[in-house]
């Protein structure tokens, strides 16, 4: 027991992605569920679950100039109710599939229309290019400028 707590602390001798994803304040979901089962439609994803905060995600392999074949897991935020990244980029971190490289972005919808609103992206060690195109790729596919606007109407 915890002293002065009065409860039986739980010992998990391994953490799965499921358990964190369902402690987790944010919803993370797959491009792909976004794409095929919301119409590419980020905001129609949010409405539907009732989320206020979202992580896009994408697991991909891309051959890299001079480099070869490199794997990604790019992960796009979209929030309303966090105040900064790290603990949705930390998670990023944690949760990015083994062999894959992790590349955050954090996009606070409930900025826009300040000069504190705009895309931040965690560094990488990689291109601007290509981390400025992996990054691109969410918002496109899934909607997010759209997003962005249709949560402050």
């Amino acid at each position: 027991m915890l002293k002065g707590s009065g409860k039986k602390m739980v010992k998990r001798s391994r953490r799965t992605k499921l358990d964190t994803v369902k402690d987790s304040p944010a919803h993370f979901v797959p491009l792909a569920v976004i794409i095929n089962d919301y119409e590419a439609s980020l905001f129609g994803y949010m409405r539907a679950n009732n989320a206020n905060d979202v992580v896009v995600t994408m697991p991909v392999t891309i051959d890299v100039t001079n480099e070869g074949k490199q794997k990604f897991f790019v992960a796009v935020a979209v929030t309303t109710r966090f105040e900064g990244p790290e603990a949705l980029s930390d998670e990023i971190q944690r949760s990015a599939p083994k062999g894959h490289t992790p590349l955050f972005a954090w996009v606070p919808a409930n900025l826009y229309n300040s000069k504190e609103f705009g895309v931040f992206i965690d560094e990488a060690r990689i291109g601007e290019v290509l981390k400025n195109g992996l990054v691109n790729e969410i918002i496109e596919q899934a909607a997010v400028e759209e997003t962005v606007v249709s949560l402050n109407r």
